[in-house]
């Protein structure tokens, strides 16, 4: 099981700086991460990501330019990129793909994407082997789970995690630390779903101290820190002082 999903805003610090942390990472022994491209019109970032993702665009950190950025770069985890529709379809799918094809993306969350819509595109993406990720909201009926999980199917053991997990969103609302998420129901959830697939599942929305970490990977899945770890880093925190001891699977 990979023992944790880090979230970081490209461009915050800097454009320059992506290399560098994303060989920072490599170099913990993280397997995936995801990678926000900054959008100027959010709807499930909290205030945390919103702000970095306002000094990243604020720095010229376009869709574009961040695709750029992570060409030729492989000292770096696997990148699932968290991203919005609009940025995609104003680059369209021919250029995504010769966007994506030197880079390390191996997968794409994006998180406007209503399940069913888009159809053509997506389909497209997936069969030159970049994937969209599974969002479950609590919301989501089992069957309606069921449904996405078969559409958006699983390549199998053989795939690496990124293109094989789907995202289970903890809780109702935005991004953020400090708001409190009942894990209870996260569990019956995680149950359930593990109960329809043997695919790995990522838990995130409100997770960051050692505790909550370690009751998601206890479920056995992976938990996603994101608001946290991007609060850190602008603080002055490195990527590995942020994340090693959140690293340990039984903290």
């Amino acid at each position: 099981m990979n023992p944790l999903l880090p979230f970081l805003m490209a461009g915050d610090p800097s454009l320059e700086a992506l290399p560098g942390l994303l060989a920072e990472a490599k170099a913990l022994g993280l397997e995936a991460i995801e990678l926000g491209l900054p959008h100027s019109d959010p709807i499930a970032d909290g205030p945390v990501l919103q702000t970095a993702a306002q000094r990243a665009i604020a720095r010229g950190a376009t869709p574009l330019r961040v695709l750029e950025a992570l060409a030729g770069i492989t000292e770096s985890p696997d990148i699932i990129l968290f991203t919005y529709l609009n940025p995609l379809l104003q680059l369209g799918a021919e250029r995504l793909l010769s966007l994506l094809g030197p880079t390390p993306v191996k997968a794409l969350l994006v998180v406007d994407l209503p399940f069913g819509e888009e159809v053509g595109f997506e389909a497209q993406l997936r069969s030159a082997g970049y994937p969209m990720v599974p969002l479950l909201a609590p919301t989501t009926t089992l069957e309606r789970a069921r449904q996405i999980l078969s559409e958006r199917p699983d390549p199998g053991p053989a795939a690496p995690f990124a293109q094989r997990f789907a995202y289970v969103v903890a809780r109702l609302g935005v991004t953020g630390t400090g708001q409190g998420t009942d894990l209870q129901p996260v569990a019956q959830r995680v149950g359930d779903l593990k109960g329809l697939s043997e695919r790995p599942l990522a838990v995130g929305f409100g997770l960051s101290d050692l505790k909550s970490l370690a009751a998601i990977r206890a479920l056995g899945a992976t938990p996603v820190i994101g608001s946290a770890l991007v609060q850190e880093l602008a603080g002055g925190r490195s990527l590995s002082e942020a994340l090693s001891e959140r690293l340990v699977a039984d903290a």
